[in-house]
């Protein structure tokens, strides 16, 4: 959805907008542009389109500095004689389903990027990762996802910045559980995970908590039909390893556009990449290490074996 607006606007290869708010000002861009490549200016315009009332009006519509009223977006793309897909678009844009947009209201603890991988996962069709640092966000435990929370937190060497990050502990816990409800859908997209066995091997959280994430991932790796979770072992890696530590790959259903690769830095947020020739690098990298991961029977295997050694340690 609006490939063709970001075309128009100058912005080719950019995420969708992740927030009703981001969606608006995407449409007001394309009023602008619209209005740039007629050669009129504001006052002109509302002239010929009265029911716009006046040129602070047009002003607002063009910068989104308000709620934008769809009989005055429409009213100037008739005028404008704006593509009909493009039009389209603009409806789609306006109607943002809000229902869709529940990373919105994380904001205090979302980064931009962050909230457009969120809007990509939930029109995607295929969701790939790869991760070597922890169990991937969509699949942790609450108390998997805490301790690896508070564990960044607690190694911040300024007393503020660990007390803030530990503040939003909570939010951004409600936030990553809140996430995972996409793969409950009923068009959910297929989720491709490759886990490095290390990550098996950590603890965080201690016994108790990491013996209830390794069974959690060998319940859906067994129930989950949308979910293919694969062990990458630590003898694959002998020879090379996967680009990043840390990798998510967007697939939409129409795969000839808006495909995007997210790079995590170790819990701290993260950047999105649209441009073709590095998204297809990545995808190359991840097909690769795809093929040297353990098939579903090993994976679930490895998993039992740490199950297994963490039931021995258990003080129970």
């Amino acid at each position: 959805m609006s490939d063709r607006i970001l075309a128009l606007v100058g912005r080719q290869g950019e995420p969708p907008p992740a927030t009703p708010k981001a969606a608006a000002k995407l449409v007001g861009a394309l009023l602008k542009r619209l209005r740039v490549d007629s050669g009129m200016t504001q006052s002109e315009v509302v002239v010929a389109v009265p029911e716009l009332g006046s040129v602070p009006t047009l002003s607002r519509c063009e910068n989104a500095g308000v709620t934008l009223k769809a009989d005055h977006v429409f009213a100037l793309l008739r005028f404008y004689r704006a593509p009909e897909d493009c039009v389209r678009e603009a409806e789609m844009l306006l109607q943002w389903p809000h229902e869709r947009t529940w990373w919105s209201s994380f904001a205090d603890v979302a980064s931009s990027a962050l909230m457009s991988l969120y809007s990509l996962e939930s029109t995607s069709k295929v969701v790939q990762v790869y991760q070597e640092n922890n169990v991937p966000g969509m699949l942790q435990t609450a108390g998997y996802a805490r301790a690896v929370m508070a564990d960044f937190a607690l190694a911040q060497v300024d007393p503020e910045t660990r007390r803030m990050y530990l503040a939003a502990i909570d939010r951004r816990l409600e936030m990553r559980l809140r996430r995972q409800h996409l793969l409950d859908q009923p068009n959910a997209p297929m989720f491709r995970a490759v886990i490095a066995e290390s990550v098996l091997d950590k603890e965080l959280g201690g016994v108790r908590v990491m013996r209830e994430q390794l069974r959690h991932l060998y319940t859906i790796a067994e129930n989950k039909p949308n979910v293919h979770l694969r062990i990458l072992p630590g003898s694959a890696m002998r020879q090379g390893s996967p680009l990043h530590p840390a990798i998510t790959l967007c697939k939409p259903h129409d795969e000839s556009t808006g495909r995007a690769v997210y790079l995590e830095d170790k819990n701290v947020g993260g950047k999105l990449l649209t441009d073709t020739a590095q998204i297809e690098t990545f995808m190359a990298s991840m097909d690769h290490w795809w093929r040297h991961a353990l098939s579903k029977t090993e994976t679930m295997d490895r998993l039992n074996y740490y199950i297994g050694r963490l039931a021995d340690e258990s003080p129970e």
